[in-house]
């Protein structure tokens, strides 16, 4: 495509993403809307649509209609739409994560190599101004060395469960790929995984990472809780630093950044005002919503090849094959066939105490 030239695009899904995807690209300049395409919604009004048709299926569409697609429906579909698209030489955002399985990501990335496809991955986190000031703020050393990652990403759990799914895949790969845009290269250790409310699907995880840098790093990722939290904690060696995603905030505390108090007495009110009142930064973020973002550098790269920061096929297969590795080490565990009596002293050589 030649700069500058208005980019014809249709979105494939109107689930939950897939309706902010709708609202994204009808305001988001060099694009137009062709078609909005899903086998269940219901239509968006006429006034909604705008110029845009709604048809049940792609293949209602003339292929020459449209340039490019944003793939929004379930994960589990990721793979079949996505290599007709790619047969048909469309250029495609696909909502996270790329595939359900690694061998199908390979199979996506290397159809569209082979076709000349431009295709990018929608983990729209590595987007949030959170998350791009606590780049800067490791790379210009005031956390000093990061030693830690927490990340916790919990509730809403999904509208409709495709087979195959579970919150690994859902969730978890969102912060796999913000951990790996920090601080590189991540390693497995350990993770495990709990059923809760549907037979067979993961709805609850604890994800245990080792980075290159000599960072680690837990993600504790669940549908259950009832409320939405979607946060980062950084422990360093010059102090901590709290990324909330949906607030859009960055803080950071040290206790000696700016200078080193010292309570006056070891009364509880002291302690407590020293600290509340202990070094405390907060970072100017200026709020932007990421999807917009997204949107914005994917018409960027389908106009002049310029990725920016979207996440093309190396990250995005990564994240997969890690959240893959995480179920894996669940689904292999062992689990005991009997547990030792409360009343026995443990000794060194059990499995259980």
């Amino acid at each position: 495509m030649a700069p500058g030239n208005r980019v014809k695009i249709i979105l494939i899904g109107l689930g939950r993403m897939g309706r902010n995807h709708f609202r994204i690209l009808k305001d988001t300049p060099g694009f137009e809307l062709v078609a909005v395409v899903d086998g269940k919604a219901t239509p968006p009004s006429p006034a909604d649509l705008g110029g845009a048709k709604f048809v049940r299926d792609v293949a209602e569409l003339d292929d020459a209609s449209y340039d490019a697609a944003v793939i929004a429906t379930p994960t589990g579909t990721h793979h079949a739409v996505a290599l007709g698209l790619i047969a048909k030489g469309k250029h495609l955002l696909v909502e996270k994560p790329l595939a359900s399985t690694y061998a199908q990501g390979a199979e996506i990335l290397d159809a569209a190599q082979k076709k000349g496809i431009r295709l990018v991955v929608g983990h729209v986190e590595r987007f949030n101004p959170a998350v791009r000031k606590l780049r800067e703020i490791i790379k210009e050393g005031f956390l000093g060395t990061p030693i830690h990652f927490a990340f916790t990403r919990v509730g809403g759990y999904p509208d409709t469960l495709v087979q195959g799914n579970n919150v690994i895949l859902d969730l978890a790969v969102h912060d796999i790929d913000v951990l790996r845009s920090v601080v590189g290269p991540l390693k497995l250790e350990h993770s495990m995984c709990h059923v809760t409310w549907r037979e067979g699907v993961f709805d609850t995880a604890e994800i245990f990472l080792a980075s290159a840098s000599g960072a680690s790093a837990t993600v504790h990722v669940n549908w259950i809780t009832p409320t939405k939290i979607r946060s980062i904690r950084v422990t360093g060696t010059r102090g901590v630093c709290f990324v909330d995603y949906i607030l859009q905030t960055c803080d950071l505390m040290g206790g000696s950044l700016l200078k080193q108090v010292e309570p006056s007495s070891s009364s509880f009110d002291i302690i407590q005002e020293h600290y509340r009142t202990s070094d405390k930064i907060q970072f100017g973020v200026q709020k932007v919503e990421p999807l917009k973002v997204q949107a914005m550098q994917f018409h960027q790269f389908l106009t002049t090849g310029e990725t920016g920061e979207l996440c093309t096929g190396r990250d995005a297969l990564a994240a997969v094959l890690l959240a893959e590795r995480a179920v894996q080490v669940e689904q292999t565990r062992t689990k005991p066939n009997s547990l030792p009596p409360m009343d026995k002293l443990p000794a060194p050589d059990d499995d259980w105490i």
